[in-house]
């Protein structure tokens, strides 16, 4: 938000973020370089990774919900690639299904339309019989 409106509040722009883990993998730090002013120093627990990302997610997709929309063949933007620890595939009492991701101390949670659930398991036969049809 550079010189954005924040609320009420104007905020500077966060130009960079490093990281670290605690030796004994309790908490992550965080270090927030900002323009025109100082470093932010921030500190989460492990344990409650999860609703420091969601809330990022969350916040980020009413950002982009605001934001002018953008032709629907763009293509993707940039990601960083995260080891992935599970992932889960299931249905509530209203047949409406969920995809959970868990990676590092974060797990998030998507509920998926039948058109995009029958893509994805299309995609995974694919890739299957892809795999494992290569030699060993």
């Amino acid at each position: 938000m550079h010189e954005a409106e924040a609320g009420r509040r104007r905020a500077p722009v966060v130009m960079q973020v490093v990281g670290d883990v605690s030796p004994n993998g309790e908490a992550i730090g965080l270090q927030f370089e900002r323009s025109d002013q100082g470093p932010v120093d921030l500190c989460v627990r492990t344990q409650d990774l999860k609703y420091f990302v969601s809330i990022l997610l969350n916040l980020g997709c009413e950002a982009r919900r605001r934001q002018i929309p953008r032709p629907t063949d763009a293509p993707p933007t940039e990601a960083i690639p995260l080891p992935l620890d599970a992932i889960n595939v299931g249905q509530n009492d209203d047949d409406q299904t969920f995809l959970l991701l868990e990676t590092g101390g974060a797990s998030l949670m998507f509920m998926l339309s039948p058109s995009c659930l029958e893509q994805i398991g299309q995609t995974l036969l694919t890739m299957s019989a892809k795999a494992s049809s290569k030699p060993s």
